[in-house]
């Protein structure tokens, strides 16, 4: 049951070394619950403002949730510089090509591809086929 749980759970905020608050996790439930999106910023932001969140079981394990923030933001981080890196990358690339066509037109000209009949062959098809003897149904709604 949760509230068991609850109750072999310890929350503690240090600063600097200094203990700042040091609560049973039941006591921490309410807000919890009440505030979900708020506690999990407060807990995320924690480290930001030097505050070191620790979750402390009944046996004594304890997870420092600064240190996983921490590591999470560090692992967001490299994966968005990569990511920057990656389109400058690509924009360069782009920007290359397109100086290169901009001095060598000639080269880069390339023969249109084929993708079908033109605009004019199919109006010829449809004269011809406005023309054929192909009986044709004409509704008007209406008529009864």
């Amino acid at each position: 049951m949760i509230l068991d749980e609850m109750t072999r759970y310890r929350v503690k905020a240090e600063k600097d070394g200094k203990t700042l608050i040091d609560l049973p996790g039941i006591l921490c439930l309410p807000g919890l619950l009440a505030a979900p999106k708020m506690s999990i910023l407060g807990m995320v932001s924690a480290p930001l403002v030097g505050v070191n969140i620790h979750l402390e079981d009944g046996s004594g394990k304890e997870v420092d949730v600064g240190s996983a923030v921490r590591k999470a933001a560090e692992t967001a981080a490299e994966s968005m510089q990569t990511a920057a890196k990656t389109v400058k990358e690509e924009i360069d690339r782009a920007w290359q090509e397109m100086s290169e066509e901009k001095e060598n037109p000639e080269e880069k000209a390339e023969a249109p591809e084929e993708s079908g009949p033109s605009n004019e062959e199919i109006l010829e098809d449809l004269k011809k086929h406005e023309e054929s003897d192909i009986p044709t149904i004409q509704v008007n709604p209406d008529e009864e």
